[in-house]
């Protein structure tokens, strides 16, 4: 079953993160979040990725890794109204 969350589940969206990770070193690059987003069928996820960074990278290490980033992030999404789809 497939669910389209205008405003995702905080939880729901950080196990999204964790399962987007590739290389499973906890954090996630533009490329891991750009692939996921374009594996969704989101528009312009290249473009979308790259704002997301911008906007949510606190420490400006060109990942988002932590509690405080991936928050940064779900309010992104949600004032962007990505539409994260969950199954």
């Amino acid at each position: 079953m497939v669910l389209f969350l205008p405003v995702p589940d905080d939880d729901q969206f950080k196990a999204w993160l964790k399962s987007i990770d590739q290389d499973g070193d906890g954090k996630i690059s533009r490329k891991e979040l750009r692939r996921a987003l374009r594996a969704l069928g989101v528009n312009c996820p290249w473009w979308k990725a790259w704002r997301a960074l911008v906007h949510a990278d606190l420490n400006h290490n060109k990942h988002i890794d932590g509690d405080d980033e991936a928050e940064e992030l779900i309010k992104y999404a949600v004032k962007r109204n990505w539409g994260i789809v969950f199954a």
